[in-house]
């Protein structure tokens, strides 16, 4: 797996802002939660869990969560959401769309950057989980 800077991790994350993600700790005393990304600052990121705001600090190395976006696969795509977004006024919304709705696509950092062109599933940022992506396919039509 590629391993990702903490600046390269942020950039994603802002790409993401507003979608849920779960939080599992990195020491059995802090278990798992699950929450909605709300921000994104130079050094971690804002998640709102049961209506609270907490800042999550991101280190290069230690970690206190492990933090996955919960993305849905491009193979959810329906027809409708292919023809909304064809109908698109500018070709390059396209993927801003699919981002907005959820699905994980391909990331560019920098040029020449081993990460380009990967999933952010692939790069170990998001999960695919299926309960959510049954709640959640519903609410792109």
């Amino acid at each position: 797996m590629i391993r990702l800077s903490i600046a390269d991790r942020l950039k994603v994350y802002t790409r993401y802002i507003g979608q849920k993600v779960i939080l599992t700790g990195k020491e059995a005393t802090f278990g798992s939660e699950e929450g909605v990304l709300t921000g994104v600052n130079t050094s971690g990121i804002q998640v709102n869990i049961n209506r609270q705001s907490r800042w999550i600090p991101l280190y290069d190395n230690f970690e206190l969560y492990e933090i996955k976006v919960v993305l849905k696969p491009l193979r959810m795509l329906t027809e409708n959401i292919k023809d909304t977004a064809n109908n698109l006024p500018v070709q390059n919304f396209i993927t801003q769309y699919y981002i907005q709705l959820g699905f994980d696509m391909p990331m560019f950092f920098s040029p020449g950057h081993p990460a380009n062109c990967r999933y952010i599933e692939e790069l170990g940022m998001a999960s695919y989980t299926p309960q959510e992506i049954d709640q959640n396919v519903h609410k792109c039509y």
